[in-house]
């Protein structure tokens, strides 16, 4: 889900995906643009795709909904399955380092 938006960018703002990749960025839109257009992360090509598949697991609905509360539920599960990719990446990363041989 490429943006066609230019990439906005800040010293505050992150350069790089939370896997560290800054390789492909994208922004990632994490409540949806019809939900919650103001929150966005940059993303990794790989991690961006990713991200989309899960919320079709999950449930996710990214289109207009009916009431606003009703796009704000689907925003706040959008954003779990964010979260739930950002912990499965530190868990990931914590493995490879207890796996590495000890100097």
């Amino acid at each position: 889900m490429k943006s066609n938006h230019p990439q906005k960018r800040c010293p505050d703002c992150p350069a790089q995906c939370f896997c560290g990749s800054s390789e492909q960025l994208e922004n990632n839109h994490l409540g949806g643009r019809n939900h919650v257009p103001g929150i966005w992360f940059p993303y990794c090509g790989l991690d961006h795709s990713q991200f989309h598949v899960n919320c079709r697991r999950a449930g996710v609905d990214f289109k207009n909904q009916n009431s606003q509360i009703l796009g704000q539920m689907q925003a706040l599960k959008s954003h779990m399955v964010g979260m739930w990719m950002v912990v499965e990446s530190m868990e990931k990363y914590l493995k490879e380092q207890s796996e590495e041989p000890k100097r």
